[in-house]
């Protein structure tokens, strides 16, 4: 099991009795210094510190009034360095992995590689999906939906673009 804190002052989060594949989810973002949203808030890679802890499964008892951390920490091993850099060594072989594409010309603009093994998983795959619609997901979410519920008889792709048109209309900061 993996314990996370993730601190940021004055704020600071943890969560517990992760599993290797909801580490995963959370760190395929960071590694590529995307912000990760968790608790509310969204963490940036940049100005949050990370730390992941191993240790057996804690119980409800055992994270009570605040002691969780402290549970984690005394019954666990820090293995942020270790699973940081694995997590960056499989986000550099799915690149690797992806069909031969243009090279681009643009830099790192070009969205990240989807998991293979997030399809499997629901979480992951929805916090890769959602590195990729941009700098206000949950607004273009929005409008995704309300595109696909005025447009019921339209492919998803064909809702996002409408959305996506609504989005970059709808004033100053938009996109």
């Amino acid at each position: 099991m993996y314990h996370l804190e993730l601190r940021q002052f004055p704020h600071n989060l943890c969560r517990f009795n992760l599993t290797e594949q909801d580490l995963r989810a959370l760190l395929a973002p960071w590694v590529l210094d995307r912000p990760v949203e968790l608790g509310e808030r969204r963490w940036s890679p940049l100005q949050a510190s990370l730390t992941v802890l191993e240790g057996p499964r804690l119980e409800l008892q055992q994270l009570s009034m605040g002691r969780g951390w402290r549970t984690a920490q005394r019954e666990g091993e820090d293995v942020t360095a270790r699973v940081i850099a694995a997590a960056s060594d499989a986000v550099r072989t799915a690149a690797g992995a992806q069909p031969q594409a243009a090279p681009s010309s643009q830099g790192s603009s070009a969205p990240p590689p989807i998991d293979a093994a997030a399809i499997g998983d629901p979480l992951a795959l929805g916090v890769q999906l959602a590195s990729l619609l941009g700098g206000d997901p949950a607004r273009l979410l929005a409008a995704w939906r309300q595109a696909a519920a005025e447009q019921p008889g339209l492919a998803p792709s064909e809702t996002l673009a409408l959305a996506e048109e609504t989005f970059g209309s709808s004033g100053p900061g938009a996109g």
